[in-house]
């Protein structure tokens, strides 16, 4: 544990909460908190510039033109030097992207001359013309794509900047995250490149643009029409990223029949299963962007406990990540004894906190769903519920996104009440927030030394109450 996987430039601590005490069935189903420390190895704390290719994509309509062109030029003189980039802005004769910088070839280097030429550049980013349909998302994507497939380098990184006039009204996006086109170009990118999202004014639609990260592994945040700062800090993140793909492997015993994985923090996502994988009991979990923090999982694993024994510690699986490794271990109970009644079933503390902000974050989904279009009893059920939840564990920027669309009148209660009417911007930057991803500190696993029973000196574990040896209390 907490060995050192070179090839990442990070150092991983890997630890399971929970219950050891379990009902045996011939399907149990086990659930438990798997936390993943990641620090920094080496003397620096962002990645060299020179392994970073990004795409800047302007997408915004004519009225946001002279805006645009100022961000843009200030965030193009911020950027490292060292650096490959390219931008992307307008459309051309045929509707298709047009590529505002480098003016010759796909790619330029950034250093104090280029970036004074592109910034100069940027005025000549040409939005498309009113008669002329925008190019949509699919063809934003397809032309990263296109470029990045000339520079391999080990971060390659779109950064789309929109206002909502790229989307495709023909691929009906609103209505299954991400239209038929969307869905078939971010399937054809995903592996090849991440994004993220910057967001301008109020009238985008937010599910093609959730689409869009959650399937490249970024984040999507509102910015103002002068985006320069939101831009520079998202390159800024992306250089701490010190593995682009990392696999959560879950090694289990033939008795496992099922392992399922869950993020829950810092963004709430199910993981699915590397593809074509050929040995049965070890699954690999993909997990994209690493860089140096904490990552909370849901771990979940289905057994068969009907040949196993009974009372004793087993091991149904290991986890790791990196060169570091977790064993999760349960006992089967002995028929007839209620789980949280034997001696040591300690274990799984977590795991509470964990399920309430899962829910806390799907009701404040749900309740942002009710704002657009309004349903105001819904509405504040799911918000109320949120709000509840968040009072319990202490999630304090849920009750600040709440207040932007609603009154809290009883947060232990989880009492709101929602106005007679909500500006549909800020419902739209609130579903951002949510799906971008917000630290959420749960409470550490605990792990005290085991103790010795003062009477027969059999060792217990730290939460025991009664000695499973003699009987006698602790």
């Amino acid at each position: 544990m907490g060995a050192i996987a070179p090839s990442s430039g990070l150092e991983f601590t890997v630890s399971l909460d929970v219950r050891r005490d379990q009902q045996p069935h011939h399907d149990t189903r086990i659930d438990a908190h798997l936390r993943v420390k990641a620090a920094g190895t080496g003397p620096h704390d962002e990645v060299p510039a020179v392994e970073l290719a990004v795409v800047i994509a302007l997408d915004v309509a004519a009225g946001r033109r002279e805006s645009a062109a100022a961000a843009l030029a200030a965030t193009l003189r911020a950027l490292p030097d060292g650096v490959s980039f390219a931008v992307l802005g307008g459309a051309d004769a045929s509707g298709e992207p047009s590529r505002c910088y480098p003016l010759r070839g796909r790619w330029a280097l950034a250093d104090t001359m280029e970036k004074r030429r592109a910034a100069f550049s940027a005025g000549r980013i040409v939005p498309a013309a009113d008669d002329r349909p925008p190019p949509g998302y699919p063809a934003w994507l397809a032309a990263a794509r296109a470029l990045f497939a000339t520079r391999s380098l080990p971060l390659r990184h779109l950064l789309l900047i929109t206002d909502g006039s790229g989307g495709d009204p023909a691929d009906d996006a609103g209505t299954d995250r991400g239209g038929s086109a969307l869905r078939e170009e971010l399937a054809t990118c995903d592996g090849a490149f991440t994004a993220d999202v910057l967001a301008v004014g109020g009238d985008w639609d937010p599910a093609p643009l959730l689409a869009v990260v959650e399937r490249l592994h970024g984040t999507a945040e509102h910015a103002p029409d002068r985006f320069a700062p939101a831009a520079t800090g998202a390159l800024r993140r992306l250089r701490r990223v010190r593995s682009p793909e990392l696999p959560v492997v879950v090694t289990a015993r033939p008795a496992v029949r099922a392992v399922e994985l869950t993020e829950t923090a810092p963004r709430q996502q199910r993981l699915a299963p590397a593809p074509g994988q050929e040995e049965p009991l070890r699954v690999r979990f993909p997990t994209h962007q690493w860089e140096p923090g904490t990552r909370d999982y849901l771990l979940t694993v289905h057994a068969d406990a009907s040949t196993d024994p009974l009372g004793v510690l087993l091991q149904l699986a290991t986890v790791s990540v990196g060169d570091a490794t977790a064993p999760l271990l349960v006992r089967w109970l002995p028929p007839g004894v209620a789980v949280g009644a034997g001696a040591t079933g300690g274990g799984g503390g977590t795991l509470q906190a964990m399920n309430a902000a899962t829910q806390m974050r799907t009701a404040l989904n749900r309740g942002y769903a009710a704002l657009d279009p309004m349903s105001r009893d819904e509405a504040e059920q799911q918000f109320g519920l949120a709000v509840r939840l968040a009072t319990e564990i202490g999630a304090d920027w849920v009750l600040q996104d709440v207040r932007e669309v609603a009154d809290i009148l009883d947060g232990p209660r989880g009492l709101v009440r929602v106005g007679p009417t909500v500006d549909r911007g800020t419902v739209r930057r609130g579903q951002l927030h949510v799906a971008s991803g917000h630290g959420l500190e749960l409470p550490g696993h605990t792990t005290g030394k085991p103790v010795k029973c003062p009477h027969c000196r059999h060792l217990a574990g730290p939460r025991a109450r009664f000695c499973i040896a003699c009987g006698r209390s602790l």
